[in-house]
């Protein structure tokens, strides 16, 4: 009994009548309206942060690849999205497929999967969004939001809040709760900006792509794990030389009897050996000669203000520049002529004092001995298979100038940049608005997944053109593509471009606010006429403006909390993970209703879907697995705790339950809850 009441199923001819209901959403969307809000909600944060950072730190110039891979990963997915979208035109996406197809438990849980895959992607945009928001101001000589309110606190002590990020999510709280007609409008308008500057991106920037930097440098240059962990030790040293100091300080003061061994206390620091944990009394170091003395003053000021931080970043420097020399040392790359250049670029900042020198040495040794665990991590899920000597080997024998980070590398950047495509999905969200669901709604998700395809791998290809991959900016790739190169060519146009490209950036991530508010809200309406969540909270739909005004709002006040306090980058994985999910679950339903319903009315079908959903279950799961071990136990705590509230609400209220025992009070009955009176 109980297994029947958790795997029970919605069918088709229920998920027609709610279409039909007079609770249901209005019908104002075409074809050009859906494909603008699929275009809208992928290309954003995606395109201007991750194309950089999966450049440099995981695939190099191979990130092409990636972009394909994530690519055909989701045209698998939109075909089985497009030919459920068509059958079953209503709210709710991937949940009202799995309830259709999988049952209840199955539905609950990619409903509450969504939910986080909406929120902490918006959550995230929003955070993005004052960094750009601040390269902006910078561009326009305007004062930029000071860094104290524009980040959160757990990242940059000190700081109060993000306060540009709160601003944009309210906005988009405001505009979506007048009506998904203006909302349409509105994004419309964000996508027609974004898509110019991803256009001017491409036509202007194609003219400055150098092709040695896709085939020309030699594996051997790409960032090696050491070179992610050396700055974190540099930090860690850091602030325990700070805290040693203080430590000493106090001390001397409290029981030195004699004063002037106090004071020479007092100007001296402790250093920590992190190898042995031998402590020795050494002067402190002046500032660094390679400092230019233009911003000698500046390095200055920065010490008296934050003496960690100064040196902090000067062990960063020193360490690096002590490892990329030593490698470019090597016998076999004395005639390189890529370490040739990289020696001489590094060579001014190796370290001068023989205590800094010491230091260096204990950081690089430790970062190479947890080089290895690094190296692992690129494998995901895959390296907990106990194959990591056999892994290690693949990757030395697909490393290539193109992929010199290996096949692990192009497919963990898979992974990653799958957070670009995240967004077409969302059109699935909205079939009950569209006018010609049967049609339009296919339309639109292919269509959008096609375009931004072609634009990312485009976009991509002349950002590691214009920059050799390991000199990429991970924080803005595109606008400072260009800004550098301008300065390098004394070019006033790609000067100017890094204040249009930060200004189609906030468009691009506007727009993807938007849309990503916009879908969450049709999945809490799905979940509440389904009984699953308080259907006065979650279900209400707005007299005048017909939306579901009450949920918009609560999402928008819970995850502008969340963007101004909370350290959101470790989330970012999370949302992909969630999304790939869906995908997989989408895939498995369309292959099961073929085989359960196969005289079902399709106005769109998927095509060879025997080989077409088996083939995307597959693609995404392996993408999946590709992603890290910590992402994984957050998935399952974060589905655990929708475990808990399902079967402490959702179950006692389902209104599919109602309708199994009053069979006589119509497909759509929603039985009341403590939440609400019921539809």
């Amino acid at each position: 009994m109980l297994w029947e009441r958790l795997f029970a199923t919605k069918s088709l001819e229920m998920l027609d009548a709610e279409a039909k209901g007079e609770n249901r959403l209005r019908r104002v969307l075409g074809p050009v309206g859906l494909t603008s809000l699929g275009v809208g909600a992928i290309i954003g944060a995606g395109i201007f942060v991750m194309t950089g950072r999966v450049a440099a730190n995981d695939a190099g110039p191979g990130v092409l690849l990636s972009y394909a891979i994530a690519g055909v990963a989701c045209a698998l997915a939109a075909f089985c999205y497009s030919e459920f979208a068509s059958m079953a035109p209503v709210a709710g996406s991937a949940y009202t497929y799995a309830y259709a197809t999988l049952g209840e438990l199955f539905a609950w849980i990619i409903g509450w999967d969504l939910i986080l895959e909406y929120a902490m992607s918006a959550a995230t945009v929003a955070s993005v969004w004052s960094n750009y928001l601040n390269k902006l101001l910078k561009v326009l000589h305007i004062p930029p939001v000071p860094d104290y309110l524009c980040s959160d606190p757990f990242s940059n002590p000190g700081a109060i809040m993000n306060l540009p990020a709160v601003l944009i999510l309210m906005a988009c709280t405001t505009v979506l709760v007048i009506g998904i007609r203006e909302s349409a409008a509105s994004n419309t308008a964000l996508v027609l900006l974004k898509l110019a500057v991803v256009i001017f991106v491409i036509v202007v920037g194609i003219a400055y792509v150098n092709s040695q930097n896709w085939f020309g440098i030699p594996a051997e240059g790409r960032k090696l794990p050491e070179q992610g962990i050396i700055p974190g030790m540099a930090n860690a040293h850091a602030k325990l030389e700070h805290d040693l100091l203080q430590a000493s300080e106090a001390w001397a003061k409290q029981f030195a009897a004699d004063e002037k061994l106090a004071k020479k206390l007092e100007a001296k620091s402790v250093v920590v050996d992190t190898n042995n944990s031998s402590t020795k009394t050494l002067v402190r170091d002046k500032p660094p000669e390679a400092v230019k003395k233009d911003d000698k003053k500046k390095a200055d000021e920065e010490e008296a203000k934050d003496p960690v931080k100064a040196r902090a970043k000067t062990l960063r420097e020193q360490a690096l520049a002590k490892f990329i020399v030593d490698i470019a040392d090597k016998k076999e790359h004395k005639e390189s002529k890529h370490w040739i250049a990289m020696r001489k670029e590094y060579e001014g900042r190796l370290p001068k004092t023989d205590k800094d020198k010491e230091i260096v040495q204990v950081i690089i040794r430790n970062a190479s001995k947890e080089a290895p665990g690094e190296v692992a991590k690129k494998w995901g899920m895959v390296a907990q298979f106990g194959i990591t000597d056999t892994l290690t080997t693949i990757d030395d024998k697909t490393r290539s100038n193109f992929m010199p980070y290996g096949i692990s590398g192009v497919m963990l950047g898979a992974a990653l940049v799958f957070f670009a495509f995240i967004g077409f999905d969302s059109i699935s969200t909205h079939s009950e608005e569209a006018i010609k669901p049967q049609r339009d709604v296919p339309i639109g998700i292919l269509a959008s997944l096609g375009i931004c395809s072609i634009l990312y791998i485009a976009v991509s290809a002349v950002i590691t053109g214009m920059v050799p991959y390991y000199n990429i900016d991970t924080s803005a790739a595109i606008a400072s593509a260009f800004t550098d190169e301008g300065e390098r060519t004394q070019s006033g146009l790609l000067n100017a471009a890094g204040g249009l490209i930060a200004a189609g950036a906030l468009a691009g991530m506007t727009s993807v606010l938007l849309i990503t508010f916009l879908s969450q809200s049709r999945i809490f309406l799905a979940m509440a006429r389904d009984g699953l969540m308080p259907q006065s909270i979650f279900g209400a739909v707005h007299e005048k403006f017909k939306t579901p005004h009450v949920s918009t709002i609560i999402t928008g006040t819970l995850m502008s909390i969340v963007a101004a306090f909370t350290p959101i980058y470790v989330l970012e994985e999370m949302v992909n993970i969630g999304t790939l999910f869906a995908f997989v679950v989408v895939c498995a339903a369309v292959l099961i209703l073929r085989i359960k319903r196969p005289e079902a009315p399709r106005p769109f079908r998927c095509p060879l879907v025997y080989i077409v959903a088996p083939l995307g279950i597959a693609v995404n799961l392996t993408l999946m697995f590709f992603l890290p071990v910590e992402t994984w136990e957050r998935l399952v705590y974060w589905l655990l705790l929708g475990l808990v509230i399902y079967f402490l609400f959702g179950y006692r209220f389902s209104a599919l339950r109602g309708l199994e025992k009053n069979p006589a009070s119509g497909a759509t009955h929603t039985p009341t809850s403590p939440g609400g009176t019921g539809t």
